[in-house]
């Protein structure tokens, strides 16, 4: 019984993996990847140098993700004004983050390492709130 519980609990954890992997492979998966690296690395930085490149890294991969559409919204949203309540919805979050990560970039700068952390969470904030509502659960 012991054996037949870990398999499946391991056949789960592939099936929930997989869909992540494809994810990945889009061209906006691979700039959320990006901004994923560079968000988790700049939340370690302590030189403002260092961390005000990572935050410019980050500012450019959400511009070109600005202009993709993920596929949950493509595929998923049928009706064509819901559609493009989403689209617009998705901009906003994507705008949102982009001046969060310039405002991280100008404490780097400053030094301001406390105010690093603040917009890190709001950072962390507008990511959960547009996975919540663009990431397709599966």
């Amino acid at each position: 019984m012991k054996l037949l519980t870990i398999w499946t609990v391991l056949l789960m954890m592939v099936g929930t993996m997989m869909p992540m992997q494809a994810d990945e492979e889009t061209p906006l998966g691979k700039e959320m990847e990006s901004i994923n690296d560079s968000f988790k690395a700049l939340t370690k930085e302590k030189d403002g140098a260092k961390g005000a490149a990572l935050a410019r890294k980050a500012q450019e991969g959400t511009l070109k993700g600005l202009t993709m559409v993920p596929d949950f919204i493509a595929d998923m949203i049928p009706d064509p004004k819901e559609k493009e309540k989403a689209l617009a919805d998705y901009r906003r979050l994507m705008g949102e983050a982009y001046v969060v990560f310039c405002k991280i970039e100008i404490a780097f700068l400053e030094g301001k390492m406390d105010e690093v952390t603040k917009l890190a969470d709001a950072a962390k904030a507008l990511k959960k709130e547009g996975h919540k509502k663009y990431i397709e659960e599966e």
